[in-house]
């Protein structure tokens, strides 16, 4: 991937901030900034992405039947619930697994 040099300006208090940010989070200030235009591009992506779903909808509404359709779709895996009775959480994984996927989680940043 090739890269551009770019030079910015920001308010101090801004620069303050995300110094201690990266910091704390091991980035360098490129990395930090690149993230940071990567992240605001796609929160523009999924405005868009949002203002042409409401467009559609407002042209041809979802009908009822479809939307149970698709929730029970979503929820067909849930086990049944039961009024008053508490569902048991699933047991912790092993130690050593728990290990594993943290170790992997942190080599996979």
């Amino acid at each position: 991937m090739s890269s551009t040099k770019i030079v910015v300006t920001v308010p101090t208090e801004t620069f303050d901030a995300v110094e201690r940010v990266r910091r704390r989070l091991g980035k360098s200030r490129s990395a930090a900034v690149a993230i940071a235009l990567h992240e605001w591009l796609r929160g523009l992506e999924a405005r868009e992405a949002d203002r042409r779903y409401i467009e559609a909808y407002l042209r041809q509404p979802e009908r009822m039947d479809e939307v149970r359709a698709i929730a029970a779709q979503a929820t067909a895996h849930w086990a049944p619930w039961e009024p008053g009775k508490q569902g048991r959480l699933p047991a912790r994984e092993p130690r050593e697994q728990h290990r594993r996927a943290r170790a992997w989680r942190r080599a996979s940043r």
